[in-house]
């Protein structure tokens, strides 16, 4: 079950990094308050799946 969580917390943290990223390199200058909040959402969404990662990590290396 921790193999499941893992690979798919990873597999969302990379597409919430690849989604961020987009956002800061083609969208930045166009976003408004409601964009802005929705940048720090999808950030602290990210934080939450990497930490899952992490968490996780360690009882897959083992």
């Amino acid at each position: 079950m921790r193999k499941v969580i893992f690979y798919l917390s990873l597999i969302v943290s990379i597409s919430l990094l690849w989604n961020i990223i987009r956002i800061l390199g083609e969208d930045l200058d166009r976003l408004t308050q409601y964009g802005y909040g929705y940048l720090v959402g999808k950030i602290i969404l990210f934080s939450i799946f990497l930490t899952v990662v992490l968490f996780t990590r360690k009882s897959i290396s083992k």
